[in-house]
């Protein structure tokens, strides 16, 4: 009882910094990523320069504790190695998703390099939550169709519009967050519950199936994985879960658009094979074999896009990262490029959970999903891994309250 007093009245003490409440208006800003402004920027962007602008002065004019940590030492290896790509292809192209890349990468290093205490972790997580409440808000009051006469829909914001399966990564930490609250009896959790069944309604209102996938396999990890509770407790859960999804079944499923319930089937997955993204990877994977040095080193930033036009696909992306990554950068850029997603699932995976899942639900996406500095869900997810969060040994853990009581 001392040691929980004691945890909750530190808690209480710490105070909340510029940095920290910067870093939450950057996460909630995130679908702003889509409203475009002249000269083919976005109204994100702006606000990244103005939050970027106020990092530095509070990271090197105010006392602010920094770390390096793994992450930032990989990502720094990334960026020179792709920097040094451009050798291989300088093209438009190429410097577009350079210059994305180094601007994500800048904003990056400056939300992650302080030293977060516990109250600003919990807004830091509490930022997604609002992220996932306005998106949800947005598309169930005013949706746009993917198409005409489709009964897909998407998020619309002044003009612009989110892909429908980028759109589901959007979810992916407020799910489990809603999870882990109603899993620990939280006294908002009638909230939760709400938000956790409008949430997945959306996701089902997308049409995507690789979203879909990428949160149900999150879920499931984070269950029988992550969740620390006994065998038992795993079971009724699961039967919670079993018992939730046959009653959405039954009352939301039917509400979906006739060619959105087809398209979720696995006759029409074999039909229209995944979108067309089989021959993508099948173009994408011969341009790989091409010649040894392509495939070590690969063939330069947005020369998948090369290849595609040579052959009259259409698209410009693989619609899946790591056969992108390995046409444009090779086995050792597609490598660098993992290796922070398996630092930041392992070296957050006792003590965050929840983000530690969620990156791995990312990866899950990212085998239907192109993930270059564009998609900022994906990499707002991933400085979450790359965080320096304050740990002790008072019944406090990463910025969440765990009261000894509520342990599972």
């Amino acid at each position: 009882m001392k040691l929980q007093f004691k945890a909750i009245t530190k808690f209480k003490e710490q105070k909340i910094s510029l940095g920290a409440l910067l870093a939450a208006l950057y996460f909630i800003c995130m679908p702003f990523s889509i409203v475009p402004l002249p000269g083919g920027s976005s109204l994100l962007k702006y606000i990244s320069i103005l939050v970027g602008g106020f990092l530095i002065c509070n990271l090197f004019i105010g006392k602010t504790r920094i770390k390096f940590n793994s992450i930032h030492f990989l990502l720094g290896i990334y960026l020179l190695y792709s920097i040094g790509s451009l050798f291989l292809l300088k093209s438009e192209g190429a410097i577009v998703i350079l210059r994305g890349t180094i601007e994500t990468s800048a904003i990056f290093f400056l939300i992650t390099l302080k030293v977060y205490n516990k109250r600003e972790g919990d807004l830091l997580i509490y930022s997604w939550v609002i992220v996932g409440l306005i998106t949800t808000a947005i598309m169930l009051i005013g949706s746009v169709s993917l198409e005409e006469g489709s009964g897909r829909v998407t998020m619309g914001i002044g003009g612009g519009s989110e892909d429908p399966n980028q759109l589901c990564g959007y979810f992916i930490l407020p799910v489990l967050f809603c999870i882990e609250k109603i899993i620990l009896k939280n006294r908002f959790r009638i909230f939760y519950i709400l938000l956790l069944v409008a949430m997945v309604f959306v996701v089902f209102r997308t049409g995507s199936r690789g979203g879909l996938i990428a949160v149900l396999a999150a879920v499931m990890v984070y269950v029988f994985f992550a969740l620390r509770t006994s065998a038992i407790n795993k079971v009724k859960i699961l039967f919670g879960i079993i018992l939730l999804s046959m009653v959405f079944i039954y009352f939301f499923v039917p509400m979906l658009p006739e060619d959105v319930k087809g398209r979720l089937s696995i006759s029409s997955l074999e039909e229209d094979q995944g979108s067309g993204r089989l021959q993508l990877w099948t173009i994408t994977i011969d341009a790989i074999k091409q010649s040894e040095k392509g495939m070590i080193l690969g063939y330069g930033l947005g020369s998948t896009a090369v290849f595609f036009a040579n052959a009259f696909s259409g698209h410009g992306v693989a619609h899946n990262h790591w056969l992108q990554l390995w046409c444009d950068q090779g086995f050792i850029g597609m490598m660098l490029f993992f290796s922070m997603f398996a630092v930041g699932i392992m070296g957050k995976f006792k003590k965050s959970p929840v983000i530690s899942v969620s990156l791995f639900g990312m990866l899950v996406l990212s085998m239907t999903l192109t993930m270059y500095a564009y998609y900022k869900p994906f990499w707002n997810i991933l400085m979450m891994a790359g965080m320096n969060f304050q740990y002790d040994e008072d019944g406090v853990k990463d910025g969440l309250i765990w009261k000894q009581s509520e342990k599972i």
